[in-house]
């Protein structure tokens, strides 16, 4: 079951990704809770996204056995849940909106850096000017081009001050 918890991860880069995905996944589980002995297509058809519902076809079809009952679907439902709950979560400030493409490799980064998937919760905020700052188990690192623009204008003030 795990393999189908790392596709619905894949489609997972930002935590707005995540919100969606989870509430999917909360429609997808009372869907299959309240519609009986219909098959996981017809309880879902048009009411989920069309990418998740491809996943649990998939399931469907290949661990017939294990995804057959109601209880059985509730239960992946909830392993799946609390796997993308399991995410590291980065927060990252940037000057700019970044693009689907710029998510994609900004989080490909991360993934290769730190070994694992990640979830990148992005705040744009204007002040950065350029570079990021990063946030990730509790820890701050600036990277922003504001950091050190201020380092300049201190650097330069001394040099003022002691007649340089």
């Amino acid at each position: 079951m795990m393999e189908f918890c790392a596709e619905v991860e894949k489609k997972i880069k930002t935590k707005e990704d995540l919100i969606f995905y989870l509430k999917e996944i909360d429609l997808a589980s009372e869907l299959i809770l309240k519609n009986g002995e219909k098959t996981v297509f017809e309880k879902l058809e048009n009411k989920i996204s069309r990418d998740l519902l491809d996943i649990l076809l998939k399931l469907e079809k290949e661990k017939k056995e294990e995804f057959q009952d109601s209880k059985q679907q509730a239960l992946f439902f909830e392993l799946l849940k609390n796997h993308l709950l399991s995410l590291p979560q980065v927060k990252i400030e940037i000057a700019f909106s970044p693009d689907d493409l710029t998510i994609l490799k900004i989080s490909r980064w991360f993934e290769k850096e730190l070994g694992k998937k990640v979830v990148l919760e992005l705040k744009v905020n204007t002040r950065v000017i350029g570079g990021a700052i990063v946030e990730y188990k509790g820890k701050l690192i600036d990277f922003s081009l504001v950091k050190e623009i201020k380092k300049m204008k201190i650097n330069n003030l001394e040099e003022l001050i002691n007649g340089h």
